[in-house]
């Protein structure tokens, strides 16, 4: 039994540490997904600011270039009487694009292309810058333009989709590489859900089969319950059998030996009055009180063996047992005793006779004992299947929830 009650808790332990487990790898598969969520959303939204960034630096220095170029060949076709402007808006331009070459630097992983673009500007607005303090003739302008300044924008502006190009190919390079880690990131959380559905498949196998085992153990634990219950009933069944053998054979013995005795005594004493009716010796009257007494005792064992077995009950059914029954209980308690019989027939068999006229006796015992009720009714019905037996009374009645424990009820009937 020990053994048995220790391997039992084994199971139950190994049981909720698998659940356990279960509960704790859904719980880390639940925070690596959100992880992986937020991990994903926050380097997408930082790749994708940092290139739109780059590409808004970009966009401002091809305006720059641009607009040195435009400024600087308006200055040449049109030469300002006041220079200062134009120098101030070229310096202005190279103070933008410094700092945008700074900004560019802080976002962009192209370095190299970076320093050569930065020197290309450098060199661009400083050669804009000592054109427009130049004093050259008209021919001398157009060939700085053509020979030194397209060129360098030309070079500057390839610089510029180089970085752009580079840029894109960054962004993809990005991407993939999110992607990848993307991919990795799910393939552990699929490997602990896979996991995951291992132990819940072996702790739901186990569980199922401990069930199982339960289960059977359980029916068979009702079946040996059913099995002494059946052992009961026919054990109880058995021994009413012979008590009821028991009181037929006294019932008969007390009828046919004792009564008859009696009977015969009596008629001795009566005989013994008839000679001694002529005599004066006194012997008369303890005569008559021998032949009450005779009388009483006769009355006295009949009664006895009709509650024992009723000879009614064999000799004429169950109808008329059962009406002897309400009349003795009319003459015993004095509280009339009304049958009503319904179809009842005489081809029943003795146990279910037995068994209605004991119920019958029982319950008018209670009646007699508990009710103090002033009229009784006992309805008797037979079916095509069934036969309903009623005991009705008014008296007291009784509450369910005030009967002992010591006391069976209708469990006795």
């Amino acid at each position: 039994m020990s053994e048995n009650r220790s391997v039992g808790i084994n199971k139950r332990i190994a049981q909720r540490s698998g659940f356990g487990i279960i509960i704790g790898l859904l719980v880390i598969s639940t925070l690596m997904a959100w992880g992986i969520q937020e991990n994903f959303s926050e380097s997408s939204f930082r790749i994708h600011r940092r290139f739109v960034q780059e590409q808004e630096l970009l966009s401002s220095l091809r305006r720059i270039l641009w607009a040195v170029g435009v400024e600087l060949r308006d200055y040449y076709l049109d030469p300002a009487p006041d220079r200062n402007d134009v120098l101030k808006e070229l310096h202005s331009l190279e103070v933008e694009s410094t700092r945008l070459l700074a900004d560019l630097r802080n976002v962009t992983a192209h370095l190299n292309e970076l320093a050569t673009l930065k020197a290309q500007f450098a060199d661009i607005l400083l050669s804009t810058r000592t054109a427009a303090e130049e004093n050259w003739a008209p021919i001398q302008r157009f060939d700085f333009l053509q020979k030194e300044i397209i060129p360098r924008r030309e070079l500057a502006a390839r610089l510029l989709r180089e970085i752009e190009k580079a840029n894109q190919s960054s962004l993809t390079d990005s991407e993939m590489e999110l992607r990848d880690t993307r991919t990795g990131a799910a393939r552990r959380l699929l490997i602990i859900l896979g996991t995951c559905l291992l132990c819940g498949l072996l702790i739901a196998w186990i569980t199922i089969r401990q069930s199982e085992e339960l289960e059977a153990e359980s029916l068979m634990r009702f079946q040996e319950v059913l099995q002494a219950k059946r052992q009961l009933e026919s054990l109880s069944a058995r021994l009413m059998e012979v008590q009821e053998e028991e009181r037929t054979r006294l019932s008969r013995e007390l009828h046919d030996e004792i009564v008859q005795n009696l009977a015969v005594l009596k008629m001795e004493i009566v005989q013994a009055q008839s000679l001694a009716r002529n005599r004066n010796d006194g012997i008369g009257e303890p005569l008559a009180r021998a032949r009450a007494l005779a009388e009483e005792t006769v009355r006295s064992v009949r009664d006895i063996s009709l509650l024992l077995r009723p000879s009614l009950l064999d000799d004429l059914g169950l109808g008329p047992a059962l009406q002897w029954q309400a009349e003795e209980f009319s003459r015993r308690t004095g509280v009339p005793c009304r049958l009503v019989d319904i179809n009842l027939s005489d081809e029943l068999s003795d146990a279910i006779k037995t068994c209605v006229y004991r119920v019958t006796q029982e319950a008018l015992r209670n009646c007699e004992k508990h009710s103090s009720c002033t009229e009784v009714r006992v309805h008797v019905e037979q079916g095509p299947d069934s036969l309903s037996v009623t005991i009705e009374d008014d008296g007291n009645g009784f509450s369910s929830n005030r009967r002992t424990p010591s006391n069976l009820g209708v469990l006795g009937l």
